[in-house]
Formats: C-alpha cells, sequence, structure tokens
C-alpha cells in the first residue's frame, strides 16, 4: 500500500499537531502519522508558557486549554541553599501574564482534534521505520501499521519525532547521536501548599538542571527533577530517576508530600537541547520541535519551541507548494527561517546556563534578587522567552549580581 500526499507528518505531538492544522487550513493535503492512539500519556513537565499559549490562540484551541488547565500567575524560584524568591509572571509583547498546567496527554489530544477539524488525515499506530529517498531527496517513509508493512510519500515530508532518533540515525542523517539532558516524574494527589505557583528547584538536584513543582489543580501536581549532560562528560547521576528520588526528599518538597499519593509511576525521559549544533532540514525532509534539538537550555521546556517552530515550517511548506519549489531549496529556506526565529536566543540562553547554573551564582542571584526586583524580572522574563538572554550577561548586570 502506497499513499501520497502533499506533506507527510510524522509524530502528532504539539509540533506536528500544530503544523497539520496550519497546513491543512491552508487547503493542502496533509497525513499526519503518529505511534500511538490518542489519547496518549506523555512524559513531559506539562507546562504551557505564555508564549505557547498566544500560538494556541492563533490556532483556535487556547480557550480549550484554559478550560481544562490550570492557570498560573507565578514563579517560585529555589537557590541550593534553599533560598528562594517569587514573582507574578510579567506580560510582554501583547502575551498573557499567566501560563497554564495541562498534562500532555490532554494537550496533545486537544491540538491533534484541531488538525483533524482542520482538514488534516490523522492515522494513529503507525511506526515510522525506515526513510524513502527518490531522485536524490527524501519523498516517504516506511511503515508497520497494524495491517502491516505501508509506505507513505509526500511532496514535503516532516518529522516531529520529540527526542526519537532512531530512524534519522539509521538514514545517516546524524553525525553522531545527540547528547540528551535526562528527567523523571510523576503526579501526587493531594498535595500541601499548592499555589498558583509553578516551583523551580536548585537545591537537593544535580546543576546544570532543576527540579519542579508544577500544579495541576489546587490539590495535585507533576513533581519531578532532570538534569542536563555536558558534553564529554559522564551523567551526573546512575539515572534520573535517582535525581528523582533524592529531589523528592528535600525537606520542602517531602512536607508537601507527607499526605501525598502517586497518582502514576515514576517515568524518566530524555531532552535533546542541541539545536545550535544538529540538522533540521534536508532535501524533502525538514525537521520540526525536539526532532531538532528545540527544547530551552535553561529550562528544558519543549512546547513553545514546538509550535512555534511548526508556525515557522507551516510558512516555509505553504511557500513552497504554492511554487513548486524544488526541495533542496525548501530544505535551505526552512534551515535559514529556524536559524533566524531561535539560534541567537538559544546560544544566549545556553550561555546563561553554563554561567548561572553553578550553586554560588544562584545563591547569590536569589539574594540579590530578593533586594532588586528588576534582576528578579530579568530573570523571569529571560525564562519566558521575553527578554534577550545576553541581557543576563552584560556588565551591568553582572555587576548587581556580585555587588548586590
Amino acid at each position: 500500500m502506497t499513499e501520497v500526499r502533499d506533506v507527510l507528518i510524522v509524530g502528532a505531538g504539539p509540533a506536528g499537531a500544530t503544523l497539520a492544522a496550519l497546513l491543512a487550513a491552508h487547503g493542502w493535503d496533509v497525513l499526519l502519522l503518529d505511534k500511538a492512539e490518542f489519547p496518549r500519556d506523555k512524559t513531559c513537565g506539562d507546562g504551557v508558557s505564555p508564549r505557547a499559549l498566544r500560538v494556541l490562540e492563533r490556532l483556535g484551541v487556547a480557550a480549550d486549554v484554559l478550560a481544562a488547565g490550570f492557570r498560573i500567575g507565578q514563579l517560585r524560584l529555589f537557590s541550593p541553599n534553599g533560598d528562594s524568591f517569587q514573582c507574578p509572571l510579567p506580560p510582554a509583547d501583547g502575551l498573557p501574564d499567566f501560563a497554564v498546567v495541562l498534562p500532555r496527554r490532554r494537550l496533545d489530544d486537544l491540538i491533534r482534534a484541531r488538525a483533524v477539524a482542520a482538514g488534516a488525515d490523522f492515522r494513529p499506530r503507525v511506526t515510522a521505520t525506515d526513510l524513502l529517498r527518490e531522485d536524490g531527496h527524501f519523498a516517504g517513509v516506511r511503515a508497520q501499521t497494524s495491517d502491516g508493512p505501508a509506505e507513505f510519500r509526500a511532496r514535503v515530508v516532516v518529522f516531529a519525532t520529540g527526542a526519537s532518533s532512531a530512524v534519522l540515525e539509521r538514514a545517516g542523517l546524524l553525525a553522531e547521536p545527540p547528547a540528551y539532558g535526562r528527567a523523571a516524574r510523576t503526579y501526587y494527589e493531594n498535595v500541601r501548599g499548592l499555589a498558583d505557583a509553578v516551583e523551580f528547584h536548585f537545591d537537593s538536584v544535580p546543576l546544570p538542571g532543576y527540579g519542579w513543582v508544577f500544579p495541576t489543580s489546587p490539590t495535585t501536581a507533576n513533581v519531578g527533577a532532570g538534569y542536563f549532560a555536558r558534553a564529554g562528560r559522564p551523567p551526573q547521576r546512575s539515572s534520573p530517576r535517582q535525581a528523582f528520588d533524592e529531589f523528592v526528599a528535600n525537606p520542602h518538597i517531602a512536607a508537601m508530600l507527607a499526605d501525598a499519593r502517586p497518582a502514576a509511576p515514576v517515568k524518566g525521559f530524555p531532552l535533546r537541547f542541541d539545536f545550535a549544533t544538529a540538522p533540521t532540514a534536508f532535501p524533502g525532509l525538514l525537521l520540526i520541535g525536539e526532532a531538532c534539538g528545540l527544547v530551552n537550555p535553561l529550562t528544558g521546556e519543549g512546547i513553545d519551541y514546538a509550535v512555534e517552530s511548526a508556525e515557522v515550517a507551516a510558512g516555509v511548506i505553504d511557500q513552497a507548494l504554492r511554487s513548486s519549489a524544488p526541495p533542496e531549496r525548501t530544505a535551505e529556506r526552512h534551515r535559514r527561517a529556524l536559524h533566524d526565529r531561535f539560534l541567537r536566543a538559544f546560544v544566549g540562553i545556553g550561555r546563561v546556563r553554563d554561567l548561572y547554573f553553578q550553586p554560588w551564582v544562584l545563591n547569590r542571584f536569589v539574594r540579590v534578587a530578593n533586594k532588586n526586583e528588576a534582576l528578579k524580572l530579568l530573570l523571569v522574563n529571560i525564562a519566558l522567552g521575553h527578554a534577550d538572554p545576553l541581557s543576563a550577561l552584560t556588565p551591568g548586570t553582572l555587576w548587581k549580581v556580585a555587588w548586590g
């Protein structure tokens, strides 16, 4: 069985489903594949940032996300020595002054349903196994379906497969396996002391990395911990589960969880944050979201990057299909568009992480930020993608951190 479409998208998470919805709304014949049946669980922190909400508003699903999720108005940050500050989420450039926490089982299905409503053809239980090449470019995938082997072809193929890189590696498209961060999370019921605030903890976790408490309701929360692996160095813990266990033993977290019940198993997951060096396009094949390493190197947030990169790709693909552009030109436009949109901020965020994610710097920063509202807001705005990350590295900012 072989099918030929305008666009084939592999992976129906936020990146793939957003792209499918946008292109289907433009009238293109879009086939969206995923190995899972939806709704399905996806291991994640579940935070939907203001920037992601703006994209979902344009997509027409923000109201449903708000209705289903838990609204967050504040951020609380704990330094390695246990000091903390709290800050409201600031408005910026017309963005909402709040975030939402919504488990991916619900969020991803809402976006997928929007894609189907826009006219995309969704096929679950389809696992892509290999890429198909034709006349020097990629033209589709070979897959295993519930009905047996199949081939799916399209004028443009898009991979939105998250951290999974097996098909790309088999096709020889990655010079080496990407470096991954590691994290683990679960959900708890009957949690004490929750408010409309997400908590980021740099105490009781390996650095660079953090632990989190993201409320999903007034009494339930997504709780987890993760760490970033430095290139050429061994991982800081033997497993994400070890980091998770150390984090929930933290006295502050242990008190919150004293009467709590786990509502799900602890699950580990990888994080790809190698966008600065990762390939993003080949003739006939475009990558979006975490499939090209688009995960925030400071916060580990990927939903915003997923849906924003889908918007970028939608513009490139729509133009390419209308003009019948050759695959090589489309790939180059996609590479350039993603780099223009994300690269400077991505590299800057990595530099901020490398400087600030050290115990003495974080301890100093939190102590000074409690006396300096502008400094506190600067870090929150950088984490949310509202401010240029390099503003945290200016002589003036570093002087404030060093001398208060």
